[in-house]
């Protein structure tokens, strides 16, 4: 058993920050979760999320989320074999059906860019959504783009 003792006088973040999740199955997880460390974005490790699917509710468990962005990672390892390959298909279908945004990173990812593959995943999936927003039919009647709450005025432009 690997153990490692941490002086408690030293910062919580710092023993937070320099110990990896305990539960990775492969390299290819290291790697996302690595990444995701050092670009400061916060995840959550195989937390469980409800799929309705067509037959019964299902707990599945996708690799990361991350919950500055709403949206999954999924490392599909295994391609190649047959039962894992329907997994996956079944996966990003229901994936899709509930409308959640997962970014899929597969072995031959790794081959490219993959950190660039997954921040313009996520400024995709971002962009995305902000149309969505700014689709709907309340900014018709609010064309100049003021917020109005707690008796203060912004524009959006002075954030930007």
């Amino acid at each position: 058993m690997n153990t490692t003792l941490i002086s408690m006088n030293q910062p919580l973040e710092d023993k937070l920050r320099n110990h990896e999740p305990l539960n990775l199955k492969s390299e290819g997880e290291r790697r996302i979760a690595n990444f995701l460390e050092a670009d400061s974005i916060k995840y959550q490790y195989e937390s469980a999320l409800l799929i309705n699917s067509d037959k019964k509710p299902r707990i599945w468990y996708p690799d990361f989320y991350l919950p500055e962005f709403a949206t999954y990672i999924e490392y599909f390892g295994l391609v190649g074999k047959q039962n894992y390959d329907d997994g996956v298909e079944r996966k990003e279908t229901q994936y899709s059906k509930a409308g959640l945004a997962v970014i899929p990173v597969y072995p031959w990812t790794f081959s490219e860019n993959w950190e660039g593959y997954i921040m313009n995943e996520l400024e995709r999936i971002t962009i995305d959504r902000y149309k969505n927003l700014k689709s709907k039919p309340y900014w018709a009647s609010h064309p100049n783009n003021t917020r109005e709450y707690a008796g203060h005025h912004h524009h959006i432009a002075d954030h930007y």
